[in-house]
């Protein structure tokens, strides 16, 4: 079997991932005309900055795919 190694994020690239994001959401806070692609960008960046802020994450995490369908 062929598996391809696991990519994992450590603490400090979680917290720089989320000083991004929440930096990106302040930006667009402040814009009234967000076209649809950037509405979709600023649901997507909320959801993974509340779950990226789950004490879980703490110290690291894997990434993984999933499945597209």
């Amino acid at each position: 079997m062929n598996q391809q190694p696991t990519r994992c994020l450590s603490g400090d690239e979680i917290t720089a991932l989320m000083f991004a994001a929440r930096r990106q959401l302040t930006r667009w806070a402040n814009r009234r005309d967000l076209q649809p692609r950037e509405l979709v960008q600023r649901t997507a960046l909320i959801r993974a900055v509340r779950v990226l802020e789950d004490s879980a994450f703490n110290d690291s995490c894997e990434l993984r795919a999933t499945p597209s369908g």
